[in-house]
């Protein structure tokens, strides 16, 4: 029997490269080094927050339209859905984004959560209620992602963290139950 029943993608990063300048929004937002730009967002005030969340939105519909699938993600989930796991996309990007992504690269999950969808990472709400909805237990949940939030969300579902570091040292890569350089280095660990 294998260990996993069901393994939790991240988007951008994980399972497509999406080129944000990200110090130019959070310059154009007046987000601080070291705070998430969404949460900064939720702080604003209403006019300012209508007005970042459009800029946000426009930033990661034009980048969607511009990503590249990340090199292997086609084996990768071919090879999930054949052995028979169930896979979900988890994701801090809004809807627009993540429908244009799936849709330029064809990938279908059981279950998509946005930002939109409830609390977000590193909140551990998607993670766990992807696993409810799937059927899955936690402990037998991979969960991949390129970030700190994404470690710090699996971790506190109980699910199994997996940082894709992309050859890279990261600063929180010691908090993931495993590291890997790229998405085909995830399915020794599926045991796949």
């Amino acid at each position: 029997m294998r260990p996993f029943d069901a393994v939790i993608f991240d988007m951008d990063g994980t399972l497509i490269e999406q080129e944000i300048d990200f110090i130019a929004l959070r310059a154009e937002l007046g987000v601080p080094d070291g705070m998430g730009i969404i949460e900064a967002i939720a702080e604003m005030s209403p006019d300012r927050q209508d007005a970042a969340n459009r800029a946000l939105i426009a930033s990661e519909v034009e980048a969607a339209g511009r990503a590249a699938l990340m090199a292997g993600a086609d084996h990768t989930l071919s090879a999930i859905r054949q052995a028979g796991l169930k896979t979900a996309l988890l994701t801090r990007n809004g809807p627009d984004a993540v429908e244009i992504v799936l849709g330029r690269f064809d990938l279908p999950f059981e279950l998509v959560w946005t930002r939109r969808d409830g609390p977000i990472k590193p909140e551990p709400h998607g993670v766990l209620r992807a696993c409810r909805e799937l059927g899955v237990q936690p402990a037998r949940t991979a969960s991949i992602g390129d970030f700190r939030y994404d470690i710090e969300a699996a971790n506190a579902a109980g699910a199994v963290s997996v940082l894709l570091a992309h050859g890279l040292s990261d600063d929180f890569a010691d908090q993931a139950h495993h590291v890997i350089a790229s998405l085909p280095d995830l399915l020794p660990i599926l045991e796949i």
